[in-house]
C-alpha cells in the first residue's frame, strides 16, 4: 500500500507525470499495489488550519500551515480511514515523505519511507525553505524523527539526507538506505544536435534556491568569452526585475513536451542552486545527453562526476561558474563527451526501475535478517 502528500492519480498511466507518480508506477511493476492513499485536508479543516497560522509572510504563513502538530493528525487520521477499507489485503506500507504518519495503527503492517530531504537538513543549510519558529520546528524535527525511527527502511534519495536521517534523526545506520531516484523523461538515444548555438538551459521553479540570481550575474563574463552564448530559463513564475543580460531568454513553465525539445536543442545545463538535497533536473538534463553544471556541495557531486559529466562550482560564487559554462560552451566536442558519459550513466542506473530495485533488495535483505 502506497501514501503520499504529493499528488499521484496519475501513477496506474503508461506515463506518470511527476517523480512520485513514476516511483509508484515502477513499483506497481515489480510488486501488488494496491493502492495509493493520499490524504487529503479539505472543507472546514483546511481553512481553519490557514486562518489559525496566518502570517504576514507567504513563506512563513505556508510553512506554518504544512508543519504543524493538527494538521499532521489530520492526515495521519485520513491515512487510517484509507488504510481500514482495505484492511487485511497488503503487507507493508511505502509512504512518501514524512509528513504524516502511515496511519495510527502502526502495528497492523510495517512501513517504510522514501524521502528527498529532511527538515534538519533545510534548517541548517538554507532557512529560507523552512521559516518555523524554533519552537514549531523542534516539535516537527522530533515529530520527524519518531516516523523514521518506526519504519522498517527508510530511503533516502542521497547519501547527503541519509547522513541526516541517521545523525540528526537517531536512526540505525543499516535500515537507512540512499537509493538515488530516476529521470522523470529521457531519450533512449542521444543525437548529434543539427543547431550547433552554444546554448545553456536552467530549469527550476525557486529561481533564488536553484541558484538563478548568481547565474544571471555569471552570464556577462559568458558572452565576453562566447559571443553567441544564448540562456534559456525555464520554471521560474517571477521573473527579476530589470532588463535581462544579453543572450537570455525568460521562458517561465511549460508542459512536457516543450521541456524536452528544449533539453534536446541545449548544449549544457546549468542549476547553481544554493542549496540541493538531490537535483532532479539534473538526472534528466543528462537523460538527454547533456553535461551538467552544478555546485559542489549537498547531494549535487552524488549526480555530477566533475570533469567527466559536467562541472561542480563553488556554491553562490558568478566568476568559476561563468569559467565552466564558458568552458563547455566554448568547447562543443568536450560538451558532447561529458554529455554522452552523463546519459549512459542514467540508463544504467538512473531509472526508476533502478531505484525500485535497490529499494526491493534492501527490504528483502532485511526481510532475510
Amino acid at each position: 500500500m502506497g501514501v503520499s502528500i504529493p499528488d499521484v492519480r496519475d501513477w496506474r498511466e503508461p506515463v506518470a507525470q511527476g517523480k512520485w507518480s513514476q516511483f509508484f508506477g515502477a513499483l506497481a511493476r515489480r510488486v501488488d499495489l494496491i493502492d495509493v492513499v493520499q490524504p487529503e485536508i479539505a472543507g472546514v479543516d483546511h481553512y481553519l488550519n490557514l486562518a489559525r497560522r496566518f502570517h504576514p509572510s507567504k513563506d512563513r504563513w505556508k510553512a506554518a500551515a504544512g508543519f504543524n502538530r493538527s494538521i499532521a493528525r489530520k492526515r495521519s487520521e485520513a491515512v487510517q480511514r484509507a488504510l481500514q477499507r482495505h484492511a487485511g489485503e497488503y503487507d507493508l506500507i511505502v509512504q512518501l515523505q514524512t509528513l504524516c504518519e502511515p496511519g495510527l495503527g502502526r502495528s497492523e503492517a510495517p512501513y517504510a519511507i522514501y524521502t528527498d530531504s529532511t527538515l534538519a537538513l533545510t534548517r541548517r543549510h538554507y532557512l529560507p525553505r523552512a521559516q518555523l519558529s524554533a519552537k514549531e520546528a523542534s516539535w516537527w524535527m522530533a515529530y520527524e524523527a519518531e516516523v523514521c525511527r518506526a519504519a522498517t527502511s527508510v530511503f533516502t534519495f542521497s547519501e547527503f539526507a541519509r547522513a541526516s536521517v541517521i545523525e540528526d534523526y537517531g536512526c540505525s545506520p543499516e535500515r537507512v538506505a540512499a537509493v538515488g531516484a530516476g529521470a522523470n523523461q529521457l531519450s533512449e538515444s542521444v543525437a548529434e544536435k543539427e543547431d550547433t548555438t552554444p546554448r545553456a538551459l536552467f530549469v527550476g521553479i525557486d529561481f533564488t534556491c536553484k541558484g538563478g540570481h548568481v547565474l544571471l550575474q555569471a552570464w556577462p563574463a559568458v558572452r565576453e568569452r562566447v559571443p553567441d552564448a544564448e540562456l534559456i530559463v525555464v520554471g521560474p513564475a517571477g521573473r527579476p526585475k530589470g532588463p535581462l543580460p544579453e543572450g537570455v531568454s525568460w521562458m517561465g513553465w511549460v508542459d512536457r513536451a516543450r521541456l524536452a525539445r528544449l533539453y534536446e536543442s541545449a548544449s549544457v545545463f546549468v542549476m547553481p542552486s544554493l542549496f540541493e538535497a538531490w537535483g532532479h533536473s539534473l538526472i534528466e538534463a543528462m537523460g538527454y545527453g547533456l553535461p551538467c553544471i552544478g555546485t559542489n556541495c549537498y547531494a549535487m557531486p552524488e549526480i555530477i562526476d566533475d570533469g567527466v559529466t559536467g562541472r561542480l562550482v563553488a556554491r553562490g560564487e558568478p566568476e568559476p561558474l561563468a569559467e565552466a559554462l564558458a568552458e563547455l560552451l566554448g568547447d562543443p566536442a568536450k560538451a558532447a563527451a561529458m554529455g554522452r558519459t552523463a546519459h549512459a550513466r542514467v540508463l544504467e542506473e538512473r531509472r526508476w526501475s533502478d531505484v525500485v530495485d535497490r529499494v526491493l533488495a534492501h527490504l528483502g535483505v532485511l526481510a532475510g535478517r
